[in-house]
């Protein structure tokens, strides 16, 4: 029988919240065992062509990779990028989920990042046990899936799509007729009429995603999306619990909220089913762990002290900041200079003890964490921010420029879109062989100019590179 996904590749990339840091971050902050990134096992369930999993082998030369999947071409994909790059500490497979045995606890870190929805009920039990069967007694795994009650409206437009390419056969023919279908919907439906407006919000999100992506999650035989208490029974008949949710956003659902501190009779559980009923939510990331883990649901602001925190916030007024969409206001003068020191180190990550040490500047800098106004890690960036004196940029990024590819992933663990060929060459070239001042020199030979005249903009050129987590250490 042939694979779908054999047939139309699925898209992938790298995914930060499965990143091995994250996981070891969500554990520290529940006072937790971790292996740090730099020196761990990580297994991808459904990895595809290792897109997510072969930067971390890049970043973690001493941490050991495995992936497997059901698509021997995409695993032959991934194949060929790691032999390119002669990466001895990870290795894909073609492999069955119900079949796939790599011994019990042998691995710290397990992904399973867009699978559990989109398998048969039986394959669901086969995933669990599998998650159970190769996290290590103090590993963490990430599980996704779509999630009610925002799914039920996912399902509407699934239904309808169906229902309308009856008849038609055929992979590339039913992607065509569904998106054809989806921008009459959107062209059809009125903006004023709740149950349309509603219903075309959910084509324009399905229509601005990737069309391999609609092939797959919506128009594939399974499509099934579960509320947070279904999936964290199914998880408890196997053996595993709750943790938190991977995004940074979401983490503190784990923990009692402020009117609960110190009730240990609080249901985390049920309190973050609720909030997926008052957001209409529709997708989840959550993070498991042994049912045997011992777990204190309390935050602990001074777990913070043996982690790294970063950001890029710049600010706007004295004590107003941005991170993107978000603004927010610091009043402390000691807040202010930490959040002026990690901007300047940006994306370098800073040890929180040297930058906080009490417990309400500590609990200010978890509640930012929570708010996306920074980031919290388990160890220091696995990349340079400086210019070294022959840089040498990421052996994968070297790679994805060399084949024209436009988007690359970076050290850490991002995608970034390189819009000319001139930058792709420039990045290629980075080996560490040349030195500076030699890579100004031949940039200034093909541009018929003055190496003296060249040289500022090269390193200007290199320090944006550095900034943007592409240079190695």
């Amino acid at each position: 029988m042939a694979n779908p996904y054999d047939e139309i590749a699925y898209p992938t990339t790298a995914f930060r919240q499965t990143h091995a840091d994250r996981l070891a971050t969500h554990a520290a902050l529940f006072g937790l065992p971790f292996a740090p990134a730099a020196a761990c096992r990580v297994l991808d369930i459904g990895c595809g062509d290792g897109a997510n999993l072969i930067p971390m082998a890049v970043a973690y030369p001493t941490s050991r990779f495995v992936g497997f999947d059901l698509s021997e071409r995409a695993v032959e994909r991934g194949r060929d990028v790691i032999a390119a790059l002669r990466l001895p500490n990870i290795r894909l497979e073609a492999r069955d989920l119900a079949e796939a045995d790599y011994g019990a606890g042998g691995f710290d870190y397990v992904i399973a990042h867009g699978l559990y929805s989109w398998i048969p009920a039986a394959a669901r039990d086969a995933l669990m046990a599998s998650v159970r069967r190769h996290l290590a007694p103090d590993g963490v795994a990430f599980v996704s899936h779509n999630a009610l009650p925002g799914g039920h409206a996912q399902r509407m437009i699934r239904e309808m799509l169906l229902f309308h390419l009856r008849g038609i056969e055929g992979p590339a023919a039913r992607l065509q007729g569904a998106t054809r279908h989806l921008r009459q919907m959107v062209e059809t439906y009125s903006a004023d009429a709740p149950f349309e407006r509603l219903a075309k919000s959910e084509c324009l999100d399905l229509l601005a995603r990737p069309p391999e992506v609609l092939a797959h999650d919506q128009l594939g035989e399974v499509f099934e999306p579960v509320h947070l208490h279904e999936f964290l029974d199914h998880a408890a008949r196997h053996g595993l619990q709750f943790l938190t949710e991977a995004g940074p956003t979401r983490c503190g659902e784990g923990f009692r909220p402020p009117y609960a501190l110190d009730d240990p009779t609080f249901d985390v559980l049920a309190h973050a089913q609720e909030l997926d009923f008052d957001v209409l939510r529709s997708y989840r990331q959550n993070l498991l762990v042994h049912a045997a883990v011992a777990l204190d649901r309390r935050p602990e602001p001074t777990r913070l002290r043996g982690l790294y925190a970063a950001t890029p916030a710049k600010a706007t007024e004295p004590g107003v900041y941005e991170v993107g969409t978000l603004q927010f206001q610091l009043s402390d003068a000691a807040l202010q200079g930490v959040i002026e020191r990690l901007s300047a180190a940006w994306p370098a990550a800073l040890p929180v003890a040297e930058l906080a040490d009490d417990e309400e500047r500590l609990g200010a800098l978890l509640r930012m964490y929570w708010s996306g106004a920074l980031d919290l890690h388990s160890a220091a960036a696995p990349f340079s921010i400086e210019v070294g004196e022959r840089p040498c940029a990421s052996p994968l990024a070297r790679l994805q420029a060399a084949r024209g590819e436009r988007r690359l992933v970076t050290l850490r663990h991002a995608e970034i879109e390189i819009g000319d060929d001139a930058g792709l060459a420039f990045i290629a070239g980075l080996d560490g062989q040349r030195s500076v001042a030699r890579i100004a020199a031949d940039v200034a030979a093909e541009l018929g100019a003055p190496a003296q005249q060249i040289e500022p903009a090269v390193r200007a050129k290199l320090h944006d590179l550095a900034r943007l987590g592409l240079l190695l250490l």
